[in-house]
């Protein structure tokens, strides 16, 4: 696997413009958009703002603290931190369009001034040693094969005594899973790992655990409660499908397959340096 490939799978020209085209046709002027009116689509992950919010709680964000969101996508997670918790966040992301989208996304709705945004890889972050109070990553582990690299670039960025707030998803025993997914068409770019081996992968990068949780039935009570939107109105103007194409509904009822299946799980969890 190569930084290259995984941008490729995410890669989405003019994603900035095709959101605010979306805002338009649901009668939301350019001027008036607040984060609400984004957060269908600015958390690409399962469950979106509800389980960033319990992460944020979970792992004691207070104000004033300094946040890396390594692959922060879209932002929606660095703009929620800032806005609701006050802390200064700062993303990371391989796929260019994703950080130019989350930088106007932000101006858009005011939080410029909270958030920023760097265009880089997660197994090189861009940042000098201990710079963070916090490192936050969602949904990010299963396109990376070198974990170990990853997790020691969290410790090298990190304070002494600095937490890691994940949610991921996990394989089940390495049981196979059927593609496509939201984060890979095969299984080139897919590298799941169980809850035991990342357990392993964070002690020997120094971390201790404090608490994870199986998240899983919240994962799929979504899916259940999502598609039965679907399924009566259709899908919204806005939303995730936009950033993953015309295989869209395929790759969440997979995921969904999967969840249902025991293939995968979803996990999140606090650990500190």
């Amino acid at each position: 696997m190569t930084d290259p490939q995984v941008a490729s799978h995410y890669a989405y020209n003019d994603l900035y413009e095709a959101i605010v085209q979306a805002l338009h046709h649901a009668g939301i002027p350019e001027d008036k958009v607040a984060r609400k009116d984004i957060a269908a689509i600015d958390e690409f992950h399962v469950r979106g703002q509800e389980v960033s919010r319990e992460l944020a709680i979970a792992a004691g964000i207070q104000p004033g603290m300094r946040i890396l969101d390594a692959g922060c996508g879209l932002g929606g997670a660095c703009r929620m931190l800032a806005d609701e918790f006050g802390c200064d966040v700062t993303g990371v992301d391989i796929t260019e369009d994703y950080i130019r989208s989350a930088t106007l996304l932000s101006a858009l709705t005011g939080l410029q001034h909270k958030t920023r945004f760097v265009h880089g890889s997660v197994l090189s972050l861009p940042f000098n040693d201990k710079s963070f109070d916090v490192v936050w990553t969602q949904h990010v582990q299963m396109n990376i094969a070198d974990k170990k690299t990853f997790y020691a670039e969290m410790g090298r960025v990190l304070i002494t005594g600095g937490r890691l707030a994940y949610y991921d998803i996990l394989s089940h025993d390495h049981l196979p899973i059927q593609f496509p997914v939201p984060w890979a068409a095969d299984e080139n770019i897919s590298f799941l790992i169980t809850s035991g081996e990342l357990h392993a992968l964070l002690q020997q990068a120094g971390f201790h655990r404090i608490h994870t949780t199986n998240e899983s039935a919240k994962g799929i009570a979504f899916f259940d409660n999502l598609f039965s939107r679907i399924s009566k109105k259709g899908l919204p103007a806005l939303g995730l499908h936009m950033l993953m194409g015309d295989t869209a509904m395929e790759k969440l009822r997979n995921l969904y397959s999967n969840l249902i299946n025991g293939c995968i799980v979803l996990e999140s969890g606090i650990y500190q340096l």
